[in-house]
């Protein structure tokens, strides 16, 4: 939709962050995540529950630019890693995924 919109939110400490993302009218998703700025990577904790959306089915190269544009991250090369954690089960399996940007 046309008023999709990214708003990122300094969260506890340097370097991470609260992801608002509207979608339509009235419906938001709402995810905390890291920058590691110096292994170029960017730590999602997906809470399906309570955002009802999962970050993965969002993470595409425009939401990646405009994620890095919102938190104003200049990253070396034109590729980073992306991992999503279950944020229940944050020691658990991460899906890793390399982006492009």
């Amino acid at each position: 939709m046309n008023d999709d919109a990214i708003n990122v939110f300094p969260a506890d400490y340097n370097s991470s962050y609260h992801l608002v993302l509207k979608r339509g009218t009235d419906h938001y998703a709402y995810y905390y995540f890291k920058i590691d700025k110096l292994d170029q990577r960017v730590i999602f904790y997906d809470d399906v529950d309570r955002s009802g959306i999962s970050i993965k089915t969002q993470i595409t190269r425009t939401f990646m630019r405009s994620l890095i544009k919102a938190i104003d991250w200049h990253p070396v090369g034109n590729s980073i890693i992306v991992e999503i954690y279950n944020v229940q089960r944050e020691t658990g399996k991460a899906t890793r995924l390399a982006c492009d940007i």
